[in-house]
């Protein structure tokens, strides 16, 4: 099995239940674990870097369009800058797994990435460097039929489950949780 690690996972603060809505406890108790999950990762304000440079910017956000696609999502997910449809899906590279929408964090919020993905980014073979980069729709989401037969081959694709019960990848937050720039944002949780 695949072990991903997470990157450009951010946080999502849903409102507290309203003590008038009526629910199960275990609706309730489904909605509060949904929310504590949610506040456990980054904000995306700690990784705001408009100093960074242009070229392994525009690198990155060219890795991060061109990944192929892991799993797809019935729900958009907003972007926590400015509220816009960022897409539905999770792309990988193979040893990164990230939301559709990370590269529009880099893009038009100058949002940087740990170095230790930058690097990888900057060391990957040049071939994929020359993927044409595919378009996207006004929600966000890239076209379907992006990359095509001819480079398909070019891409990382997820192994079949060895069985039903077995997922293709499993996905592993640990390293993005442990970034320095989120001590910060951990040690508030703490307290």
């Amino acid at each position: 099995m695949i072990v991903l690690r997470l990157i450009g996972y951010w946080r999502e603060e849903l409102p507290a239940l309203d003590p008038h809505l009526t629910m199960s406890p275990e609706q309730a108790a489904a909605y509060k674990d949904l929310r504590a999950r949610g506040l456990r990762w980054p904000d995306p304000n700690a990784f705001v870097d408009p100093d960074w440079r242009d070229e392994a910017r525009r690198a990155v956000v060219e890795h991060l369009q061109t990944g192929s696609l892991v799993i797809q999502y019935r729900g958009l997910s907003p972007c926590r800058f400015c509220g816009r449809d960022n897409g539905s899906a999770e792309f990988s590279d193979g040893v990164f797994c990230w939301p559709e929408g990370l590269a529009h964090y880099l893009a038009a919020h100058g949002v940087g990435l740990p170095e230790e993905f930058v690097e990888h980014v900057l060391s990957t073979h040049p071939t994929r460097q020359r993927l044409p980069t595919p378009e996207f729709d006004h929600l966000g989401q890239r076209d379907p039929s992006w990359p095509g037969d001819e480079l398909e081959c070019l891409l990382w694709a997820p192994e079949p489950p060895r069985s039903d019960d077995e997922p293709d990848v499993e996905r592993d937050p640990a390293w993005w949780l442990a970034q320095p720039a989120l001590s910060n944002v951990n040690d508030c949780q703490a307290h």
